[in-house]
C-alpha cells in the first residue's frame, strides 16, 4: 500500500542513530497477542585488565529465559590464556541472575566440542549450508539445577 500523501522512506539504521533504543521503548509497550513482554535485550561483558584496557568481551542477548551468546573475542595477543573461558563462566552468572534457564550459541567450529562437554555444553543441531553457506553448529547449556 502507497501512501499517496506522504514520502516514506525505508533506510538501514547506522550505529549513531538511537533508533534501536527508540524501537524498544515502543516494543516495550506493545506485548504480544497473549499478554507477554518476550524482547530481545543486548548486553556486553567486558573483560579488562589492571590498567583498564579492553582484552576482550562477549555480547549477548536474553529472551524468554534463553541467553544467546552472539560473539566472544580476546584480543590476538592475549589469547591461549584462558580469558574465552573466563568470558563464558561469567556470561552463566550473569545468566543465571537474570533468570535465564539455557545458554546457547552457534558456531562453524568443532574442535573445542570435547572441552565443551566436559563443560557441560551439548551440540543440539548441525544445518549444513547456512551462514556463509558453511555448516553451523547450536550448542546449547541447561542452567537449571539437576533434578
Amino acid at each position: 500500500m502507497v501512501d499517496s500523501e506522504r514520502n516514506l522512506t525505508i533506510h538501514e539504521a547506522g550505529e549513531d542513530e538511537e533508533f534501536g533504543a527508540w524501537l524498544k521503548d515502543l516494543a516495550d509497550l506493545h506485548p504480544d497477542d497473549e499478554g507477554h513482554k518476550d524482547l530481545v535485550n543486548d548486553h556486553h561483558l567486558v573483560l579488562v585488565d589492571e590498567i583498564g584496557e579492553w582484552i576482550g568481551g562477549v555480547r549477548y542477548s536474553l529472551r524468554g529465559g534463553v541467553a544467546h551468546l552472539a560473539e566472544i573475542a580476546v584480543v590476538p595477543h592475549e589469547r591461549s590464556r584462558g580469558h574465552a573461558l573466563r568470558l563464558l563462566n561469567a556470561l552463566e552468572e550473569k545468566a543465571k541472575e537474570q533468570e535465564a534457564h539455557l545458554l546457547e550459541f552457534w558456531t562453524d567450529s568443532l574442535r573445542s566440542e570435547p572441552h565443551l562437554q566436559s563443560l557441560g555444553w551439548r551440540r543440539v543441531v548441525s544445518r549444513p549450508n547456512y551462514f556463509g553457506r558453511r555448516t553451523w553448529h547450536l550448542f546449547e547449556k541447561s542452567l537449571q539445577e539437576a533434578v
